[in-house]
């Protein structure tokens, strides 16, 4: 399944870059996430929890970046997780794409995933409506944290002294404010009901709701005939 989408951050797009590239710190920007644990400098165990209305899904898996070019701000990563409590499985590759324009710097990710279990029943329309929803959440999580390393690095500038070299921070021992814009999110993961609920009424349009109650009354109208006839005819 070909998946694609972007999200936008108002800021340079090295300071994207570097925000993005920091995984156990922009873990807590995307609703439901964590690392587990950091394997190496390139691998990471991570953990996923979506809500499906009543149903709880979590995975466990591994997160590989497999290229990392900070010149060309690409970076291409592969994972492979499995369903807690299940026979679920969810594996590919995924390649981030950073350019900027204007002071704005926005984010493409293409993504080639395989999916088993009860996720893939529910099809690529609504799995890629899901998608952009973690993605929008994501980007607004991501823009107040780039916000903050940038507060961090001023104030240490202020002081007289070097901004501090980047470094990996544990969100359980250092929880970022941008953690906490979307905290009912990350706590319970993304409700993905919500989202087809919201598909519905996209689809249900004043000029579709009116074709809609039109066919409904062609068909009563029918019916009544029909019943009509069939009452003469006795």
């Amino acid at each position: 399944m070909q998946l694609e989408s972007t999200f936008s951050v108002v800021a340079p797009i090295n300071d994207v870059w570097e925000t993005l590239m920091d995984f156990e710190r922009v873990a807590g920007c995307v609703p439901g996430a964590q690392v587990l644990n950091k394997l190496s400098e390139d691998a990471y165990q991570v953990g996923l929890k979506v809500m499906l209305g009543p149903v709880s899904m979590q995975y466990r898996g591994q997160l590989i970046v497999r290229e990392r070019d900070a010149t060309a701000h690409r970076a291409v990563f592969e994972g492979k997780a499995q369903e807690a409590r299940g026979q679920g499985t969810a594996q590919g590759t995924a390649t981030l794409v950073l350019v900027e324009s204007a002071g704005t710097t926005t984010g493409t990710v293409s993504a080639d995933v395989d999916l088993s279990g009860k996720v893939a029943a529910m099809g690529k329309s609504v799995i890629g409506g899901v998608t952009d929803q973690m993605m929008g959440l994501f980007a607004e999580n991501l823009q107040n944290l780039v916000g903050e390393s940038r507060e961090d690095r001023a104030e240490g500038t202020s002081e007289g002294t070097p901004a501090a070299p980047s470094t990996v921070r544990s969100p359980s021992a250092q929880p970022s404010r941008a953690a906490a814009v979307k905290t009912e999110s990350a706590e319970t993961g993304l409700n993905a009901v919500a989202l087809v609920t919201g598909m519905i009424m996209d689809w249900l349009t004043p000029a579709k709701l009116l074709g809609f109650f039109a066919g409904v009354a062609y068909v009563a109208y029918r019916v009544g005939r029909r019943a009509e006839s069939r009452t003469v005819s006795r």
